[in-house]
């Protein structure tokens, strides 16, 4: 491992590396571009990759195409998973070696008075809410 830090490939690249091996295989048409100072955006797709024990969750930025990573738990995919699948949009934030560190789940919803019921008292509402 210390030969391959003196070659500039540490345990990041290599991470990084594997992960794209496994997407060409599921994902063909993804392509790769490295983002040196990390990136943010609006996924347009992505999968769960299981390789050597572990969990990743793997997405491609829409419009840019940069493929962004997660390496999560077996409760990670318990609680979030169909919240993922579920998602009307999702927007993450990952660093310049591509690892997700942030990552917000973005549900529309309507907020129309037309469809309170009308047995709700419109008093118990904010200004705001109208």
């Amino acid at each position: 491992m210390l030969e391959m830090d003196q070659q500039g490939i540490g345990s990041d690249d290599e991470l990084l590396l594997e992960i794209q091996g496994c997407v060409k295989q599921c994902k063909p048409k993804w392509v790769f571009c490295p983002c040196p100072k990390g990136g943010q955006g609006l996924i347009e797709d992505s999968l769960f990759i299981v390789r050597k024990h572990k969990i990743f969750w793997v997405v491609q930025l829409c419009n840019t195409g940069a493929i962004a990573f997660r390496e999560v738990s077996p409760q990670f995919m318990e609680i979030f998973s169909e919240v993922i699948v579920g998602a009307t949009r999702i927007f993450v934030e990952f660093d310049r070696c591509h690892r997700i560190n942030e990552w917000i789940t973005i549900q529309d919803k309507d907020c129309c008075l037309d469809k309170i019921p009308k047995n709700v008292c419109k008093d118990n509402f904010c200004h705001a809410d109208f």
